[in-house]
């Protein structure tokens, strides 16, 4: 009987207990998961200081509670299926960033329709050109939808859950290709109505299938691999046409499209598609209880964190004030900003106050944010917005970083001829230029300022000029000039400044990103500068503001990445470049001082060059360049008078 009570007390206390584990559990917070995005440049983020495109990942975490969800966007320009799975600096990246109960969107199809594949796999189109003598492109974009699309999505799923991460696959947003009051077949990736395919070793052009034949639908792939694989599909392709629609073909071009871009959205429509995107998300029940969408006045982002910065170095950010079904339905905002900072709506007139009105009941108005830290340190600082009704705070901060006490970098690429000579190196760095799929093929001095430059063409493997494909509309990832700067291993480089010439030449379709990123396989890659459009034989000036640190023994490459946006086969086309400059200055990793580090190596070998980078055997009167190898590794270089 003791026994028998003495078993009911201590049930009875383990049962308190687990309901106490049960309490106390409850009261802890829920752990914060990341949502991974993964796809093409409708989605990716870019730097709002070099193009009006925004992809609508970059306002999708503005719907979630960032207390316990968090958006890492890694759309990648001019990506595939193929290219994103196979490239080094993505899936294996996105995949080391995931942690288990994490979510994965996927979104692809925009470049996996291929430039000049036209549905057919990209690898498959090879082979053909090969079989037959023909000229292989160096354009490496484009899989099937009956195959490789569905396989590497399959691929993107298996390895997503073997790391207990939940995929989402999300229907790729329409193209803005209206046929009346709809979007067209292709504009919302089906390209049954004309596309190409391989039989029997031919490649037979033209091809159609009716209507009710999915079997060149990129979207009706992706949907049966989300049954296949009982994996969630968010139909973002079709709340973007029913959205297109709504809008009709020219507000849609005048509201929520880049200038002259079918592909791309401007500010309003990547926000409008991030709210649709979180509206399925929630309707389907995916993390449901962490996003709102919201009916008051929201900012987007909510915070401003601008990162690392150079004291006394401007740095540019925008934020969007959107705000729908508002009640009262017309009112007007005040916007304050702090000192160091000034705002504007209209991104030419800056001042400390702003106001706002709106009507309606909807407001959406884009702030454009300058500002300049002279702390160094952490700077916390706010921008307000009040109304009758609202009161908002955005929080901005920043990690400041004096650039007091380091020796100047420069190195000088003056590119006037050919051959493109040396760079000029001023400071403890070594530096490089390549070609990928370029040629460099001649100079001209017609332009309209009156100076020579050199004209580079698309090229294949071997580096011969082939003509430019039809139908691209962004980068090409394997085309590229690039320009590489590699830190002592004793030094870390702040880079404060990028600048270059660039025109168009025989064409007024030539287009071009200037991305960087850090070793072989481009990581940390940034879009800095877009330009589309150059006129022809117009050199324009390209000055970029930075704060870029190679770190000892690291390799930044800065990449010009050219494309012909045409729908035809274009040869003849030039991008020309000229005097590009990279501008810093070095500090000791370990903080010694610069100049004893500098007194305590020896001279290896001695170099001699003319102001222009020519190489010269021996010192000439005049003014010549002296590049010292020293024995730790760093080049100095100085310039000095001859006599």
């Amino acid at each position: 009987m003791k026994n028998l009570i003495l078993m009911n007390i201590t049930n009875y206390l383990r049962y308190c207990f687990a309901g106490l584990f049960v309490i106390l559990l409850s009261l802890l917070p829920i752990h914060a998961v990341k949502v991974h995005t993964i796809g093409d440049s409708t989605m990716a983020d870019y730097d709002e200081s070099s193009t009006d495109k925004r992809g609508w990942c970059t306002y999708l975490g503005s719907f979630f509670d960032a207390e316990y969800v968090t958006v890492n966007n890694r759309g990648k320009s001019g990506a595939d299926t193929r290219q994103f799975y196979t490239s080094a600096n993505l899936w294996n990246s996105v995949k080391g960033q995931m942690t288990a109960g994490d979510y994965l969107l996927i979104q692809f199809a925009h470049n996996d329709e291929g430039v000049h594949t036209n549905g057919t796999d990209n690898l498959d189109y090879a082979a053909y050109c090969t079989a037959h003598g023909l000229e292989v492109p160096a354009e490496k974009r484009g899989t099937n939808p009956q195959t490789t699309y569905r396989d590497f999505l399959r691929a993107f799923i298996d390895e997503a859950r073997e790391l207990g991460v939940n995929p989402v696959l999300v229907g790729p947003i329409c193209r803005k290709y209206f046929s009346g009051n709809n979007i067209t077949r292709k504009g919302q990736h089906d390209l049954g109505d004309s596309f190409y395919k391989i039989v029997d070793n031919e490649l037979l052009t033209n091809q159609s299938v009716p209507a009710d034949d999915h079997s060149m639908d990129y979207v009706y792939a992706m949907k049966v691999v989300a049954q296949e694989k009982n994996v969630p599909f968010i139909d973002l392709t079709e709340a973007t046409r029913q959205l297109y629609v709504e809008y009709g073909d020219a507000l849609c071009t005048q509201l929520l499209f880049c200038s002259g871009d079918k592909t791309h959205t401007a500010t309003l429509g990547a926000n409008l598609i991030a709210r649709s995107a979180a509206r399925l998300l929630k309707d389907a029940g995916i993390l449901s209880d962490y996003i709102t969408i919201p009916t008051s006045i929201t900012a987007m982002p909510s915070t401003l964190n601008v990162g690392e910065v150079y004291s006394g170095v401007q740095v540019n950010r925008e934020v969007l004030l959107t705000g729908f079904e508002l009640s009262p339905q017309q009112g007007i905002l005040t916007v304050t900003a702090p000192d160091g900072i000034l705002i504007s709506t209209d991104n030419i007139n800056f001042s400390s106050t702003l106001y706002i009105e709106y009507q309606g009941g909807t407001l959406f108005q884009r702030i454009y944010v300058h500002a300049i830290f002279d702390n160094a340190g952490a700077n916390e600082l706010s921008i307000t917005v009040t109304s009758d009704v609202t009161q908002i705070s955005i929080p901005v901060s920043a990690s400041v970083i004096s650039l007091e006490g380091g020796a100047d970098v420069k190195v000088t690429w003056t590119i006037g001829g050919k051959p493109i000579p040396a760079p000029v190196i001023e400071g403890p760095v070594v530096a490089q230029m390549t070609l990928s799929h370029m040629t460099a093929t001649d100079t001209k001095n017609d332009f309209t300022d009156g100076t020579t430059m050199v004209r580079f063409h698309n090229a294949d493997d071997s580096g011969a000029k082939t003509a430019w494909p039809a139908g691209e509309i962004d980068e090409n990832a394997m085309r590229y000039i690039d320009f590489a700067i590699t830190a002592p291993t004793t030094m870390d480089i702040r880079l404060t400044g990028i600048s270059m010439t660039l025109a168009g030449y025989s064409t007024g379709s030539m287009c071009c990103h200037i991305n960087t990123g850090y070793g072989d396989d481009m990581d940390d890659v940034q879009t800095i500068y877009e330009r589309r459009n150059f006129t022809h034989a117009t050199p324009e000036d390209v000055n970029i503001t930075t704060t870029l640190t190679i770190e000892a023994g690291q390799t930044l490459h800065i990449r010009l990445l050219p494309w012909h946006e045409t729908s035809s086969v274009g040869s003849g086309k030039y991008i020309c470049v000229k005097n590009v400059v990279i501008e810093g200055q070095a500090f000791e990793a370990d903080g010694t001082a610069l100049t004893q580090l500098q007194q305590d190596a020896n001279v290896v070998s001695v170099r001699y060059y003319s102001v222009d980078g020519k190489h010269l055997s021996q010192p000439a009167k005049g003014i010549i360049i002296i590049s010292s190898l020293m024995s730790n590794g760093d080049t100095i270089t100085e310039k000095i008078l001859a006599k």
